[in-house]
């Protein structure tokens, strides 16, 4: 509980800097993406896949064709499902090889994207929220380690989410969030997904400077 007021304070001290560093466009094509997927079958819709991979970076992971076919099929298959299994998710997609060559690529942060897709309520794991929370990305090999743990920071993030809207520990941010993006229409938890990507960034860029800051006083 500690750690979530630590980090809300964090995010409320650099509530302008965070809202910034998120676009007007961000927001407008995550609502394009939103709007697709609920009103057509995406395996089949190539402007919503050419969108989603360009703003999820799907593009930029060394992903196959064959494993983005097979990724939007599963997404259309899984929109009316009562429960999303991400084992059996990940597991047809793991064995698909990537452009390199490689067999086995586990692809979870990807997943969540798909997940959050269906049901924003789910958040978003990605190494920029993840450097938030000060959590370090699991390099185990076994799948069902991997997996595990994977899902156990996912589980972690989400509880933090829900501790943040539960006790209004963001109040100055999401204001700042509405009054800046007007009229965004976007749920509570879908908000923190933005706010926490940014506040990723952000602290990604000050370790940064701060290793530069230390190399050159060692080097000096």
């Amino acid at each position: 509980m500690q750690k979530i007021k630590t980090i809300s304070n964090w995010i409320e001290d650099h509530s302008e800097e965070v809202i910034k560093n998120i676009e007007q466009e961000s927001i407008d094509v995550y609502s394009f993406l939103k709007k697709e997927f609920n009103n057509s079958n995406v395996s089949n819709n190539h402007l919503f896949q050419f969108v989603y991979r360009s703003f999820y970076r799907l593009d930029n992971a060394g992903l196959t064709q064959e494993f983005k076919n097979k990724y939007f099929q599963i997404l259309e298959e899984y929109r009316n499902e009562s429960v999303f299994h991400f084992e059996k998710v990940l597991q047809r997609l793991y064995h698909i090889p990537n452009i390199k060559g490689n067999e086995k690529t586990f692809q979870f942060s990807f997943v969540t994207k798909m997940y959050n897709t269906i049901n924003d309520s789910i958040p978003i794991y990605d190494s920029k929220v993840a450097k938030v929370f000060s959590m370090s990305k699991p390099h185990q090999k076994d799948f069902e380690i991997k997996l595990s743990k994977h899902l156990e920071q996912l589980k972690q993030i989400q509880k933090g989410y829900e501790i943040i809207l539960g006790q209004n520990l963001l109040p100055k941010t999401i204001k700042l969030f509405d009054s800046t993006f007007k009229d965004n229409k976007l749920s509570e938890m879908k908000k923190l997904d933005f706010i926490f990507w940014s506040s990723g960034k952000i602290k990604a860029k000050e370790q940064k400077v701060e290793k530069v800051r230390l190399l050159d006083k060692i080097t000096n």
